[in-house]
């Protein structure tokens, strides 16, 4: 009799975890496809929607083995709606790992290389400026800069960049700056904070004058969302009037499917998507971790990135491996102007 009801038990309790299980994959299903209206509807204002816009290719992780788990319990519906969500996110990032054909348009006589590093968390100057040396981009553009730390620009490589411009556009941070170092004669438009804590320089490379913009707005979570998506309206409407030559760059705080990141690529293309390849995800670069979290989940999200007009060609872009000491991974670009 005992044995009957253990068993009666551990079948009740089979069948609850097997409930359970299959009502988890279609709440999965139905959130992910009621994710897309969502975001055309309301952008980012919905907090969750704009999280799961930073990890949206991790999404995956869940939604193919629930595939293959409805596909064998023969689960038609459950496997036609996760199906719908999970092919909608791989033909979103299908680009990235396809091959780029440089366009024959392009100026190959007249490139630079631009390359932009948040360097918070940086501890190691060696590191660092054996990363600056090994890359030695053309223009070089840096984010959160320790003021203890502009002596490195400043006296221990005025050999590759004679030129420097520093600005305090961090506020309420004043304690980091951001900067310019450029091979090339610079300069100084101004910096503004309304606009996403912005520098704003020409830059005169020896092919023509170019405007340049190291941008850093203010982090949608550790912020007011309304904040950042305040600075990107104002950085959007001023690059809407621009029919010069711009490259804006810099530690967005967005990831590429965020309405921000959106409303930047309308007018300018980025540098990633349209000569690098894979996700290329720059944040939280080893061994830093997200904050409050347990574990070191590695880096998860790209939120650095390199926009420009359509005054050039992208011929390369790249994601580096290093970070010197900071907590987020450098991002580099070949750029040449277009014939």
């Amino acid at each position: 009799m005992v044995k009957k009801v253990n068993s009666l038990s551990l079948h009740h309790l089979w069948l609850f975890l097997r409930n359970v299980f299959w009502l988890a994959l279609w709440i999965l299903a139905l959130s992910m496809i009621l994710l897309y209206p969502l975001r055309w509807l309301s952008g980012d204002q919905i907090p969750l929607v704009r999280g799961i816009n930073y990890v949206l290719p991790w999404t995956l992780l869940f939604l193919i083995p629930a595939i293959l788990a409805a596909g064998l319990a023969r689960r038609k519906w459950l496997l036609i709606s996760l199906t719908i969500s999970t092919v909608a996110i791989c033909l979103a990032f299908a680009p990235l790992f396809l091959p780029n054909n440089h366009p024959v348009r392009a100026d190959t006589e007249n490139t630079f290389k631009i390359m932009s590093h948040n360097m918070y968390f940086r501890q190691d100057t060696v590191a660092i400026l054996k990363l600056i040396r090994q890359e030695q981009p053309d223009i070089l553009l840096l984010q959160e800069l320790h003021p203890d730390l502009i002596s490195i620009p400043r006296d221990d490589l005025t050999d590759l960049y004679p030129e420097l411009y520093v600005d305090v556009v961090n506020k309420p941070e004043e304690g980091f700056v951001q900067a310019i170092l450029s091979r090339y004669p610079l300069t100084h438009i101004g910096a503004e904070l309304d606009q996403g804590r912005v520098q704003k320089v020409m830059v005169e490379t020896p092919a023509g004058p170019i405007t340049v913009w190291n941008i850093h707005p203010f982090p949608p979570f550790r912020f007011a969302p309304h904040l950042h998506d305040q600075q990107v309206a104002a950085l959007v409407e001023e690059i809407a009037l621009a029919d010069y030559p711009l490259i804006v760059a810099g530690d967005f705080n967005a990831a590429d499917q965020s309405a921000t990141y959106k409303a930047v690529n309308e007018y300018l293309y980025n540098a990633h998507w349209e000569a690098g390849w894979g996700f290329g995800f720059t944040f939280p670069a080893p061994p830093h971790i997200p904050a409050e979290s347990p574990i070191d989940t590695g880096v998860l999200y790209r939120i650095d990135h390199i926009f420009y007009s359509s005054h050039f060609i992208a011929l390369d872009a790249q994601t580096l491996t290093s970070s010197a000491g900071s907590d987020h991974l450098p991002v580099t670009s070949i750029l040449s102007f277009a014939k």
